[in-house]
């Protein structure tokens, strides 16, 4: 099958001038997981059996995406979040988390389907997850949205964020582009759900050479001036980093001036990247910023910091 090549809706050709840059970008979901799921499964010939689990999981999330899409019900709580916020949205609470069953039912779901692709270990973690209450699994919840995530197990952590973001990145695009305010450029989380970013994209096509922040929760891009640190908004110490040639398709942006740096990916090279896959076989470069003194500005729930 041939994907299409962009889970990003082209522009509007219809529309006559040059365009303004767009504040926000939402994706069509089944596309993204689609994609998704192709790259993991081409990185994993060289990268290893975790990059197959991925994208076994990113399979789940467009099954469940496609047979239990949100009603605007169900997105009430999330959409109510959206709103609460003078300049961010509100982190959900604990009891939120607890009363919306929509992602603990997907969650349980990514269990049963994935649990005999693990070691017997994991899987009786995985297996002993779903027996939570939903007090218990919202406590899990909120300890991954306060970057506690020493507080949850790896292994039922990156499924109870894949939960989440199925849900959260439906909700956001029920709202849709011309409700939110995206007052949070450049800042170093999304402006619909407030998660941090996985990473930054260089796109191609339509949009050639602009930015856009991926969020590593509701799958939201947001435009990020380049050049100019995402933290602290400096621009005179900005440094790009790499392993290979000046044109690599995959860079660390730092910042001399806050310490921060943030991986960008560089899609106008390598249209087929995707920045949750294509950031897991590049840690080798996170490592060497690392050492260096300099932070993430992000995450990748793949892969949560121990």
């Amino acid at each position: 099958m041939t994907l299409p090549f962009s889970d990003i809706a082209p522009l509007d050709k219809s529309v006559p001038g040059v365009q303004p840059i767009e504040a926000l970008i939402l994706p069509r979901l089944p596309v993204l997981y689609a994609k998704r799921a192709a790259r993991l499964r081409m990185l994993a010939e060289h990268n290893g059996a975790y990059l197959e689990f991925l994208a076994s999981l990113v399979e789940a999330q467009k099954f469940w995406l496609e047979q239990h899409p949100i009603t605007p019900e169900q997105a009430m709580p999330v959409t109510a979040l959206m709103g609460a916020g003078a300049l961010a949205p509100v982190k959900p609470t604990q009891q939120l988390l607890a009363t919306t069953p929509y992602w603990h039912a997907a969650f349980k779901h990514f269990v049963h389907t994935l649990a005999p692709l693990v070691s017997e270990h994991v899987a009786s973690k995985l297996e002993a997850a779903v027996h939570d209450t939903p007090e218990q699994l919202a406590a899990k919840a909120a300890a991954l949205f306060n970057q506690d995530y020493a507080a949850v197990d790896a292994g039922v952590a990156v499924l109870l964020w894949a939960a989440l973001s199925v849900y959260w990145a439906q909700a956001v695009a029920l709202v849709g582009v011309q409700k939110h305010t995206a007052q949070a450029h450049n800042e170093a989380s999304c402006p619909c759900c407030g998660a941090p970013p996985v990473g930054g994209l260089v796109l191609t096509g339509d949009r050639e050479g602009l930015r856009y922040l991926q969020c590593s929760l509701c799958e939201t891009r947001w435009h990020a001036v380049r050049a100019t640190c995402v933290v602290c908004h400096a621009t005179q110490h900005i440094d790009y980093w790499t392993f290979e040639k000046t044109d690599a398709p995959i860079q660390i942006e730092t910042c001399g001036d806050c310490h921060s740096y943030l991986k960008i990916f560089r899609q106008d090279r390598d249209p087929q990247q995707d920045a949750l896959a294509d950031d897991l076989v590049s840690q080798t470069l996170d490592e060497a910023l690392e050492a260096q003194g300099f932070a993430r500005a992000g995450i990748n729930p793949f892969s949560f910091p121990s």
